[in-house]
């Protein structure tokens, strides 16, 4: 058996969908701050090894590009209100127009990461 480990700190959700199966945790400081990793290994002579692995690079790379809406600042909505109303308006839509399309994208990427992740399910 040729086994692969993994040291993953957070969920490991994502991990167990391509093979990975949690074998401990360990606890790690670092100055005044702990926290847990996670331990995964996979056997690296399993059918379908190499397009599982390929799958799941694919997966983390669609996943690392999801975006994070920012909200309107109301600090700024209001400072924007005061000098004038047209900035307001057009801060307004700029963030609505922004928030359509971080929300397109991550619907994009959320499709591509479970068509992929439908692609891994029969190869294990």
């Amino acid at each position: 058996m040729n086994i692969e480990t993994k040291s993953v700190r957070g969920d490991v959700a994502d991990y167990l969908k391509f093979g990975w199966k949690h074998t401990d945790d360990h606890s790690v400081r670092s100055g005044r701050t702990a926290h847990t990793e996670h331990i995964l290994a996979r056997d690296k002579d399993m059918p379908n090894y190499r397009l599982i692995a390929a799958l799941e690079s694919k997966y983390f790379g669609l996943k690392a590009s999801l975006k994070t809406y920012n909200p309107m600042d109301p600090l700024m909505g209001f400072l924007a209100f005061l000098i004038f109303i047209f900035p307001f308006i057009i801060y307004a839509l700029v963030k609505r127009s922004q928030k359509q399309k971080i929300q397109a994208w991550n619907g994009q990427v959320r499709r591509k990461m479970n068509v992929i992740v439908a692609e891994v399910e029969p190869l294990l």
